[in-house]
């Protein structure tokens, strides 16, 4: 743990500093989407903080309508000086729009692996200025063991295993979830320095799968940041009463087939209030034909929107942020920091949130909103109270705001940095 002190000082990289940063990602028209994780404020701090060369290797998910081809980004002193694309064994994994599943497919983590080895190898004939490699950042274990097998060959200083989507047991098949703790436990061997989101990812290393964290990666908790909306958040008077927002892919999960149900509930009580429902995914179709069947008039399904500013303009036009996570045995959401929860904190949403993800506490504590249970009348009669009660809402948001002004990426990257090079 980083002193006080260090914490506060101005974080300065290594002279000179080189990082390579390997992670899935989706792009559509050139942008990357909401769904890629914290890549894009990553970037934004190493370029920041006077990174000579960045490169940001990319393994799009199986989503409809994006290139399935990986990338490597390359940027010198903050300027993106070279896009490289790997499509050689495009054969392997080039499955049609319509056919593609948001899931783990095997084809796709060799697609990866040959990607990857790929543009690493090509980093010292391509750049043979770039000197040694300061931080290589896996997100996900099977890029950080790639990364780890380059430490020679890029002279590679620290490696850093970033952790979101995690959980002891991450399949319901006992074999893949097997693998993946196996993975999941060779990688922290084998980085220096592992970047969790939660306390209770490591702690879950310690009690529920019994590593022996005297051989493991020094275990460091790397919450997602938010950067406040500035310019999109309005006034509470300047808003539409009552807008509620469900952001996230459409899958069991993520609580999607609860929303019909809260939707009819509250529909019942307030028809004025409003759902909006971003995105898509394996359950879409059922969940609109649910909204047929209960005449639902309250519901307006968007479709994915492009682009990440597009999705923060929306959410910010709405009062509250649903998040209905189910308390499943292989959910990951137990043991991650919902990225979707905190974007809703950057736009001013107060939050209704079952008790699953560990920043539920958070919400519980700080009055940034209502925690439920697993339940979808226990979450829209927290809707109806929110919105039955405005002093309450206005109160709640206020704390969210100003939360979301304190809790950004820039202070928690400086932290993890000061206390990674400890």
């Amino acid at each position: 743990m980083a002193n006080t002190n260090a914490m506060n000082q101005k974080t300065t990289l290594p002279p000179e500093s080189n990082v390579v940063i390997l992670c899935h990602s989706d792009k559509k028209n050139g942008k990357r989407e909401s769904g890629s994780g914290p890549i894009e404020p990553l970037l934004k701090f190493f370029t920041e903080n006077k990174a000579r060369y960045i490169f940001v290797i990319e393994q799009p998910h199986p989503l409809p309508d994006i290139s399935l081809d990986c990338t490597m980004e390359v940027y010198k002193d903050g300027q993106l000086l070279a896009t490289h694309t790997s499509d050689r064994f495009r054969w392997l994994y080039n499955i049609a729009s319509e056919r593609r599943v948001m899931k783990t497919y095997l084809r796709f983590k060799v697609r990866d692996v040959l990607a990857a080895r790929q543009f690493l190898s090509q980093i010292p004939k391509l750049y043979p200025d770039c000197g040694p490699i300061h931080f290589l950042i896996g997100m996900e274990s099977v890029n950080t063991l790639i990364g780890c097998g380059y430490r020679k060959a890029l002279n590679v200083l620290k490696v850093i295993y970033y952790t979101f989507d995690w959980a002891p047991q991450r399949y319901h098949n006992r074999l893949m979830s097997a693998a993946f703790c196996a993975l999941d436990k060779w990688a922290c061997k084998c980085a220096d320095v592992a970047w969790n989101v939660t306390d209770a990812i490591g702690e879950a290393r310690r009690d529920i799968l019994h590593y022996d964290m005297n051989r493991m990666a020094k275990q460091l908790t790397v919450h997602y940041g938010v950067e406040y909306r500035k310019g999109l958040v309005k006034e509470y008077d300047d808003l539409e009463k009552f807008k509620v927002i469900f952001s996230g892919g459409h899958h069991v999960d993520n609580g999607t087939q609860f929303l019909p149900d809260i939707a009819r509930y509250v529909q019942e009580v307030n028809p004025k209030i409003k759902f909006i429902i971003t995105s898509g995914g394996t359950m879409t179709n059922e969940l609109k034909e649910k909204v047929r069947e209960y005449g639902l008039h309250n519901t307006e399904f968007t479709g994915y929107i492009d682009g990440a500013e597009n999705l923060d303009r929306l959410t910010c036009e709405c009062l509250i942020g649903l998040a209905p996570y189910p308390d499943t045995s292989v959910s990951t959401k137990k043991y991650g920091d919902v990225i979707k929860i905190r974007a809703y904190f950057a736009c001013g949403l107060t939050v209704v949130s079952t008790y699953v993800p560990p920043v539920s506490k958070e919400i519980r504590e700080e009055g940034l909103g209502i925690v439920t249970g697993v339940d979808a009348k226990e979450m829209a009669d927290a809707i109806l109270q929110l919105c039955s009660d405005e002093g309450l809402l206005r109160k709640y948001r206020e704390n969210v705001i100003r939360k979301a002004k304190d809790h950004n990426w820039t202070s928690i990257y400086k932290r993890a940095i000061c206390q990674s090079m400890e």
